[in-house]
């Protein structure tokens, strides 16, 4: 039985613009502990497709362009660029080399070069670009992490959502040809993420880069949901973060089907049909969360935008009250 092929590069962008903090502290303590982060951080990696179009073209990879704060000298602005490469590149260290030269060359403060290796090759460590010729010298270092180093043991053990990622990254690269270890190990991981304690919001955000990279077929997909539940119900109490993000899941798939469609207008018409069975489907788990809605309100939800329909479902599981829906609904409009 073939599984979907795990999408590596979308949980990895996904992970740093959630958690960036994280992801360097696990990663990259020296460069956490250097930086304020009591200002924003700020990300500009647009700005790599304007240095190094070349580069743009299909290849499984993640980058990304960070501005943040040092916490003391000068400049005090430091641009970081991270790289997460999932297979073995040859030219990989001159790219980073070309990326730091034409980031400094342009904006002419300090960069910050980090590469996150997840391939399978255990000999390929690239952390350096140089020549030395006739005199002239040039080269460049920068730190680097392989996933292969890590201790499972130790990422099971700690409280950082980069963890989770590198043990489902692992995960999906040691069961790319076995579909029932995969849904065995889908369900511990996410049993293990229950146990440990993370926010509702973080919990919900591991979810999705649990999906994006432990594929599974139909059939396996439905096995996992159905076990997942359960060990809410062990954990909470109650089913939460499964159902509604199983619910919106496949309104969302449903609407990228749509969208790939060839008739443009028929597919615009059915879009409008889906983005109205969105707004059914989060009227029907606020019910549940919440207790039954005035029309005033179900109607105020039925005119939400289809961006303002998925953050709401993303909100609600954090919802108490009816008075917890209305304010949210206040600040949307406000």
């Amino acid at each position: 039985m073939d599984l979907p092929p795990s999408d590596f590069d979308g949980a990895w962008k996904y992970a740093l613009e959630q958690f960036f903090g994280p992801f360097l502290e696990l990663f990259f303590p020296a460069a956490y502990a250097a930086i304020d982060w009591t200002q924003p951080v700020t990300f500009r990696e647009t700005e790599l497709q304007q240095i190094a179009p070349e580069d743009q073209a299909g290849q499984q990879r993640v980058d990304k362009l960070v501005r943040v704060r040092r916490r003391d000298g000068d400049p005090v602005w430091v641009l970081v660029h991270v790289e997460v490469q999932s297979q073995h590149d040859a030219s990989f260290a001159e790219r980073m080399f070309r990326y730091h030269a034409r980031l400094f060359d342009r904006d002419r403060i300090p960069v910050v070069s980090l590469a996150v290796l997840g391939d399978e090759a255990p000999g390929w460590r690239p952390d350096r670009f140089g020549y030395d010729l006739w005199g002239c010298e040039l080269s460049l270092r920068f730190p680097t992490v392989n996933l292969l180093d890590l201790d499972p043991v130790m990422l099971a053990a700690t409280p950082n959502p980069f963890a989770v990622l590198t043990l489902l990254h692992r995960d999906a690269q040691a069961t790319r040809d076995q579909p029932a270890e995969r849904l065995q190990r889908k369900v511990a991981r996410y049993r293990a993420l229950l146990e440990q304690g993370y926010t509702a919001q973080d919990v919900r955000a591991l979810l999705r880069l649990m999906e994006h990279v432990l594929r599974l077929d139909p059939a396996l997909a439905r096995r996992a949901f159905d076990e997942m539940r359960h060990i809410e119900l062990e954990v909470y109490g109650m089913e939460t973060f499964v159902t509604s993000f199983e619910e919106i899941g496949r309104a969302e798939g449903l609407a990228e089907g749509l969208a790939k469609g060839r008739d443009k207008g028929l597919a615009e018409g059915l879009a409008e049909g889906q983005l109205k069975g969105q707004r059914e489907i989060v009227v029907r788990l606020l019910i549940r969360k919440i207790g039954t809605l005035p029309e005033a309100v179900q109607e105020r939800v039925s005119a939400l935008s289809a961006d303002q329909i998925l953050d709401l479902s993303e909100a609600l599981l954090d919802f108490g009250s009816l008075t917890d829906l209305t304010t949210w609904l206040d600040a949307k409009s406000a």
